[in-house]
């Protein structure tokens, strides 16, 4: 089982191991599902960001596509816009290098991302839905998000998901979208690695399929049940514009296209969406 534990990478993470309370709140007791042989999953405690020690790793050779990380708690985690990610030990914080796609998939990697999340959740029995483009929602509440980050040839996604715990409404940003909630008792006793193994060994499959053999158009359409608030109106603003529309779906090259009260189709590439009304 290749389970690795992190050095201790000064400015990035402290040292972690194997006797360290925090592991048992991730490996459990074990009986998780098997890795592939060719995937690693390094387990890391305290950290600036997990996406910090996987840049790390993957700069001194260590993490190749399809290796992850997992960390315990970050003191430095960041969402999208490179805002604060609250990191409460308890949930999932996982760094996961991916294979850099063709360029027509370029602008689709953080939905296409976010779909295999849903997925993997869904066949959990969890109604989960991804909101454009990182937010993963169940029951319009956010329990996750995506992060991509790309340096040189390394793609990184960087994937939370609030397990025990979640923000409070006071702790969220003024202009926060959706408030947050957490899966806490609708895993039936699966602990953390359990599930990000299982998440991995579906993701891996779905990414690589879709990259194989479909087209982003064709990925345009199969993304549309996944969706939340599709054909509804809708507001994308960020700091310096806003447009309003009923949300029709993802455009082939990563935007949010929308139905305007004119009957203009525009599309959107940047901006947080919310609900109108």
């Amino acid at each position: 089982m290749p389970i690795l534990w992190t050095p201790d990478i000064v400015g990035v993470t402290d040292a972690f191991h194997a006797e360290h309370d925090d592991a048992s709140a991730i490996l459990g007791a074990g009986g998780f599902d098997p890795l592939r042989p060719d995937e690693r999953v390094y387990l890391c405690g305290p950290c600036s960001s997990v996406l910090d020690v996987a840049g790390h790793l993957a700069g001194q050779g260590g993490l190749d596509p399809w290796d992850s990380v997992l960390a315990t708690r970050q003191w430095a985690g960041r969402g999208q816009m490179r805002r604060t990610w609250i990191s409460r030990p308890g949930n999932l914080f996982a760094a996961w290098r991916l294979p850099i796609p063709s360029f027509p998939w370029q602008n689709m990697i953080s939905v296409l991302v976010g779909w295999a999340v849903c997925l993997g959740l869904r066949e959990l029995g969890l109604p989960v839905q991804l909101k454009w483009p990182n937010d993963i929602l169940l029951h319009g509440r956010k329990i996750g998000g995506i992060l991509i980050e790309e340096r040189g040839d390394v793609l990184l996604a960087g994937i939370g998901l609030n397990i025990t715990s979640c923000p409070e409404d006071a702790d969220l940003r003024r202009d926060h979208a959706c408030v947050a909630a957490s899966l806490d008792g609708l895993l039936r006793g699966m602990t953390i690695f359990d599930l990000w193994i299982r998440l991995v060994n579906f993701g891996r499959l779905r990414y690589s399929t879709e990259l194989s053999d479909s087209t982003p158009l064709d990925f345009s359409q199969l993304i549309q049940p996944v969706l939340a608030y599709r054909g509804t109106l809708v507001r994308i603003s960020d700091n310096r514009s806003s447009v309003c529309g009923t949300y029709a779906g993802i455009s082939p090259d990563g935007g949010v296209v929308l139905l305007t009260g004119g009957g203009e189709r525009r599309i959107v590439y940047s901006g947080s969406l919310r609900p109108e009304g």
